[in-house]
């Protein structure tokens, strides 16, 4: 009877603090419900290992916080895994930048040996009942990012409306003032003194009057 080839998951996605996504559980299934791109990947490897009757012997889910490189955390995970998983074992990921060379992820190419690993082409595939098509999925999220960033002027003023009238608080009273108010900055952190002083600097710094 042929031996069973042995494969391990890797997949990974990107943060988005300003709308509240910025941690990620080290559990792939816990993983799969906070982040729909983690879902796909997961269930695209899981698919492939089942048609090659392979076997899956570890799901990776990283999230990677620097846009064009690998963070030392990320490439720590995948040393690791290198050591510790089976020396046959087969590392699958899926190769989103053969979608219109979307979203590269530099630390599925380092800190593994290169003859082990394997991108699987990012098809299209039912998740959940619905058909998720990674090219589509990414584009709506950047018109949302683009759509986001536009929206700086109008959050400028909505914090400068709430501190309206509370130049006798604090910076650090008028930032817990923020926050109560569940109004946080742009990209979505809590406010500090420090951070609300630098903010109010710059309004202060763009306003311009009328004539």
């Amino acid at each position: 009877m042929p031996l069973h080839k042995s494969y391990v998951a890797l997949t990974w996605t990107r943060p988005v603090p300003w709308a509240g996504f910025d941690t990620l559980s080290s559990d792939i299934d816990v993983a799969a419900q906070q982040s729909r791109t983690i879902r796909y990947q997961r269930d695209l490897i899981r698919q492939y290992v089942r048609e090659v009757n392979g076997i899956l012997e570890r799901e990776v889910a990283l999230l990677e916080l620097e846009p064009d490189r690998a963070t030392s955390e990320s490439l720590a995970t995948l040393e690791k895994l290198a050591q510790e998983c089976p020396p046959n074992a087969t590392f699958l990921s899926v190769d989103f930048t053969a979608a219109q060379g979307w979203r590269p992820q530099p630390a599925l190419r380092k800190g593994l040996p290169p003859e082990r690993c394997v991108a699987l082409p990012p098809t299209p595939m039912i998740v959940d009942g619905m058909l998720f098509d990674p090219q589509g999925h990414f584009r709506e999220w950047r018109m949302r990012e683009k759509n986001h960033m536009q929206s700086k002027p109008e959050h400028r003023q909505t914090i400068l409306r709430a501190l309206d009238r509370q130049e006798g608080l604090s910076l650090r009273q008028q930032a817990d003032l923020l926050n109560e108010r569940h109004l946080q900055t742009h990209g979505g952190k809590l406010w500090t003194a420090d951070n609300l002083r630098k903010f109010l600097t710059l309004s202060e710094s763009t306003d311009i009057s009328g004539p």
